[in-house]
């Protein structure tokens, strides 16, 4: 049996070569770039927000690396603007080409937090090629068989815009980074006033870099993407203009194809560290749609105390570690969590549950009240609150997952599974540095990050860029 990562890479290579872009609505412009917010997508209304002692303890998670993630991501109103000192060094040391090439990112697939990361691969290869971006299009897997990634489905993909907040990606890389254009795919061609005219569909193989070995990052420091992307571009320039058939006078872009694979990039083997912290940076553009973010407030509103995170990840596609096992190795660091850095003068805390299976959790919940935990999770949370209930019972199972998400990074202590991207890409995100440094039981300090990963077993299929 192949391993889930392998499985989801098998899966994305073959999204790729299908090649299936799909695209919704076009959006108008604003920002310095072409785009802007879909219609329909209303403004949100201030709300007063709790101080962050009450929503997770002291303060939430601990690290304020974290805390500002969250602000950016998962804020209900709009977010202050973020420094992007890391996006904007990289975007003034770039040369940007006086063409206008847009990179069109394709074979992204998978769940929620592989669909993240790999979005950022293609912002990474757009930066530092110094190209325009069409918005990408993703599938949506089928919430209940979770293995079926969409991929033949073409009314399973996405546009950008449906996935996340385009108006935040627009509006803070036109501050960080304003050399690099932004358009949505229903504007190609189209006949429209916010329509771009393209003058040339090209494609990039990214099985043509020399030793490129499918599965295994490839591009570093010491060998940089956009010196393969200038080849690749200069050899498509190359042969158009021997093509006795090309067409002179046409004007417009030049659209270059090319997959977007999150295992594409060694983030962490520059010893500047400028690569991680653009790494860093470039998640915090990635923000949530309205309806993900506002559940997120209604439940942290919900907890009246601090609350301990656990992903309990039984979920029907998991094939590598038992609900069994999960139940007990969980409630047992719950127990060493709370000895190692609770107050026994004080109740212990909340034990949040993320899980997408409303009939496991409750497995769990029975087994942590036997141990002395009080747990919860989303669907209880939202009992008082009808509203709140249809709203999370109106999401897909991955923006469920986005609830979770958001609500994990708050945690006073989290625990996950080193086989699931959801569980690794909460650790990074709680680290100060950006990167899982190891369990907070064993790290000597931790400063704040509070995480323990169990290892399933699958740690190492997984690459460094989530």
């Amino acid at each position: 049996m192949i391993s889930r990562p392998v499985g989801i890479l098998a899966a994305i290579v073959f999204v790729f070569i299908i090649g299936i872009y799909r695209t919704s609505r076009s959006i108008t412009s604003q920002s310095g770039s072409i785009l802007s917010v879909p219609d329909g997508a209303a403004p949100t209304k201030p709300a007063i927000s709790k101080p962050d002692s009450l929503l997770g303890g002291d303060s939430g998670a601990r690290a304020p690396e974290a805390l500002a993630y969250f602000e950016q991501v998962f804020s209900e109103k709009k977010p202050p603007q973020y420094g992007f000192s890391a996006l904007k060094q990289q975007c003034e040391r770039t040369k940007w080409p006086e063409d206008e090439v847009y990179l069109q990112c394709g074979g992204m697939a998978a769940g929620l937090t592989s669909i993240m990361s790999q979005v950022k691969v293609c912002l990474k290869m757009a930066v530092e090629a110094g190209t325009g971006i069409v918005l990408p299009a993703m599938p949506l897997r089928d919430s209940t068989q979770l293995d079926n990634f969409n991929f033949l489905n073409g009314d399973a993909y996405l546009t950008y815009d449906q996935w996340f907040d385009a108006e935040h990606l627009i509006s803070q890389m036109g501050s960080a980074c304003p050399q690099m254009k932004i358009v949505h795919p229903n504007q190609l061609d189209a006949a429209t006033e916010d329509g771009v005219a393209v003058k040339n569909r090209w494609s990039i193989d990214l099985a043509s870099a020399p030793g490129y070995v499918q599965f295994f990052s490839y591009f570093w420091a010491g060998r940089p993407f956009k010196e393969f992307f200038e080849k690749q571009l200069n050899a498509l320039e190359n042969m158009q203009q021997l093509d006795p058939n090309r067409d002179d006078s046409k004007k417009g872009i030049t659209v270059i194809s090319i997959s977007s694979q999150f295992l594409i990039f060694r983030i962490t083997d520059d010893p500047t560290g400028d690569d991680l912290r653009l790494w860093n940076d470039l998640g915090h553009l990635i923000r949530f749609n309205e309806v993900p973010r506002k559940i997120v407030k209604q439940l942290l509103g919900q907890m009246n105390r601090p609350f301990y995170g656990v992903h309990f990840r039984v979920e029907k596609d998991t094939i590598w570690s038992s609900l069994d096992h999960q139940l007990s190795v969980d409630l047992d660091a719950l127990d060493n969590a709370w000895l190692k850095y609770g107050n026994p003068t004080s109740p212990k805390p909340l034990v949040y549950l993320a899980c997408g299976d409303e009939e496991q959790v409750e497995k769990f919940v029975a087994a942590g009240k036997e141990r002395g935990w009080d747990v919860i999770h989303k669907w209880a949370l939202a009992q008082t609150s009808p509203e709140t209930l249809g709203l999370i019972n109106g999401l897909a199972f991955d923006f469920q997952g986005a609830v979770d998400m958001g609500i994990m990074v708050k945690s006073e202590f989290f625990l996950g599974i080193t086989g699931s991207a959801f569980s690794s890409s909460i650790a990074n995100l709680r680290d100060r540095t950006g990167r899982y440094r190891g369990s907070s039981f064993v790290v000597w300090d931790d400063e704040g990050a509070r995480t323990h990963l169990f290892n399933d077993g699958d740690a190492g299929s997984y690459a460094c860029c989530l």
